[in-house]
């Protein structure tokens, strides 16, 4: 059994941080937790982490769905803020949504310095669920992907213990400080099937040190999305 002092989602997209959250007790936010982050996203801003670049109005742009703006994308990372605007009571992101780029970006500073101060000591386990177009991209081929993951949060952490772990992964790497995770979630609302994800986690002996004393699953973890 394996006791990590934070456990951190890397994407690709929310599931990730509600289950985490539903499985642990975690309240406290990251910033990959509510964006959606393809994994070549991913490689490219943790090489590259600028906030400047990510909420530059020049490299944004609105996600259009039935006339309607679904998110905002970030087209020099590839990364869609899903939840960094405000929305119309329909759902759908406001169509003034560049006037709020200041207060998303103040948002992420506030999640990325978070991230940024965890104490040395900590032990980090770093959580990346693959899409299902993802495993298909990636398929027989992931170890350079993967390494360039590890690379990227080395140089963020070039003092703190950290470990990966793969969740559903494009093939089984079992290496130093990387584990793999199967969960075969077929479910396609963004939660999931948290049941799954319950099992599969605590049945690969992942504790947090953090935990409240009631291990019971939090059906509540979506309602502390921004904390």
């Amino acid at each position: 059994m394996a006791a990590y002092d934070e456990i951190i989602g890397l994407g690709n997209h929310c599931r990730v941080a509600y289950n985490l959250r539903r499985t642990f007790g975690i309240a406290r936010a990251f910033p990959f937790d509510w964006w959606i982050t393809p994994v070549q996203s991913l490689v490219a801003f943790l090489e590259d982490p600028s906030l400047d670049k990510l909420y530059d109005p020049g490299r944004l742009a609105p996600v259009m769905r039935e006339g309607k703006i679904f998110a905002v994308d970030n087209i020099h990372y590839g990364i869609q803020l899903q939840h960094e605007f405000p929305r119309w009571k329909n759902g759908s992101v406001v169509a003034g949504w560049s006037e709020h780029i200041d207060q998303a970006r103040e948002r992420t500073e506030f999640l990325w310095n978070r991230l940024l101060a965890t104490p040395p000591e900590r032990r980090i386990l770093f959580v990346r669920w693959f899409a299902a177009g993802e495993r298909k991209r990636l398929k027989g081929d992931a170890r350079p992907t993967v390494s360039a993951i590890q690379a990227g949060l080395a140089r963020l952490f070039p003092a703190t213990s950290f470990e990966l772990l793969l969740v559903d992964p494009p093939e089984w790497i079992e290496a130093p400080g990387v584990s793999s995770l199967q969960v075969g979630d077929p479910g396609r609302g963004w939660r999931g099937t948290p049941e799954l994800w319950t099992q599969a986690l605590l049945g690969h002996g992942i504790t947090w040190t953090g935990a409240p004393s009631t291990a019971a699953p939090d059906p509540q973890a979506d309602q502390r999305a921004y904390a």
